[in-house]
């Protein structure tokens, strides 16, 4: 008998209403996927974070109800069917799926079926960290010290950096220097963590996109591509699925970013003469570059060599020779740390985040 892998309080994590927000279901996302039912807790359809991120894209906010996003008439299996765990890969292999709702003769949900449980996915991907700029927007903290190094709660920017993506299974991490390099080396070296990190090293500065030059031997699989001075608690993993499943060349973190003009905004005619419309403090919305990226090998190729190129150099080189650029929509927490009033934020964030992370028994992450 088919019962679903998760166990079922895990289950009831994944449940929510057809009238949850996307805020509201992204604290279910724990298991990739939102079980939506119905007022009789029948199923009423699935959304993936490959969906709420493609809603994102187009146009849906934090308020946006699961309803108009999500996958109705899931395909499914009941619960008194005799499957074995090699009949199940095969069935979500061919159907191209990685969720599968175990359902009783009721319709309501009793398991779930995850494709992680059952076939594990190439090695996950390795990882580039950007971590030779000389941070001058943070004089004079960075002075002495390599932006990366800078202290965030019980640890620096970088070493955060690399718990996400270690936690994500990317074990696989390169980290290019520069500006102060030597104490970047020396951090790693004193924590016994030189071994598992390799270093791109910069004779001149690169800019964000040049020291990939540097990586010898040529990568045969897709990685990842970051600054190493931002804050994030990005699924990487689901970034990874969302650039396979694309089909992307390159793909880009993009984040939304939204500015109020604090005066009433006038359009004119056509002939710039008389006003025809005024609107009182509008708020305008933006996509904007995240700072990390996944490339395929070919991009790579695309990289001059020693010498300073930046990475929107290399989109916009992708774009022009016709490869795939996709934007994936960072939903979970992101914060760039430019300057001094960032600085700050981000310290007061992360620890509070920290801190409401070790007192959360349930593992539910929390999202802003």
């Amino acid at each position: 008998m088919v019962t679903g892998k998760i166990s079922r309080e895990k289950l009831r994590e994944a449940l929510a209403p057809a009238s949850a927000t996307i805020e509201q279901v992204l604290k279910a996302m724990d298991n990739e996927v939102a079980i939506i039912v119905d007022n009789l807790g029948c199923l009423a359809g699935l959304v993936t974070d490959g969906d709420l991120r493609r809603a994102f894209l187009n146009g849906a906010t934090m308020q946006t109800t699961v309803a108009e996003i999500m996958t109705r008439n899931p395909i499914t299996i009941r619960e008194d069917n005799e499957f074995s765990s090699a009949e199940i890969l095969a069935f979500m292999l061919e159907r191209q799926i990685r969720h599968l709702p175990v359902i009783n003769e009721e319709k309501i949900p009793v398991g779930l079926e995850l494709l992680r449980d059952q076939y594990s996915d190439d090695d996950l991907t390795g990882a580039v960290l950007m971590a030779g700029g000389k941070g001058t927007r943070l004089h004079p903290l960075t002075i002495d010290t390599p932006k990366p190094l800078l202290p965030i709660g019980d640890s620096t920017i970088i070493d955060n950096v690399i718990d996400g993506l270690k936690a994500c299974g990317v074990n696989n991490i390169a980290v290019s220097v520069n500006y102060l390099g030597e104490k970047i080396k020396e951090h790693f070296r004193c924590k016994d963590d030189e071994d598992s990190i390799r270093f791109l090293e910069e004779k001149k500065e690169l800019g964000t996109a040049g020291a990939l030059s540097l990586i010898n031997p040529r990568p045969t699989h897709a990685f990842i591509v970051m600054n190493a001075d931002l804050l994030t608690e990005v699924d990487y993993k689901a970034f990874v699925r969302f650039h396979k499943d694309s089909g992307n060349a390159l793909s880009v973190c993009v984040r939304k970013i939204e500015e109020t003009v604090p005066f009433g905004v006038v359009s004119l005619d056509e002939n710039n003469r008389n006003i025809t419309e005024i609107t009182e403090k509008p708020v305008n919305s933006y996509l904007v570059n995240a700072g990390i990226y996944m490339l395929e090998p070919a991009i790579v190729d695309l990289v001059p060599k020693n010498r300073f190129y930046d990475m929107v150099s290399l989109i916009r080189s992708a774009i022009r020779q016709g490869y795939k650029v996709g934007a994936f929509p960072i939903l979970e927490y992101w914060r760039d740390i430019g300057q001094h009033q960032e600085m700050a934020k981000a310290a007061e964030e992360w620890v509070l985040r920290k801190k409401n992370e070790t007192e959360n028994k349930t593992g539910v992450m929390n999202y802003v």
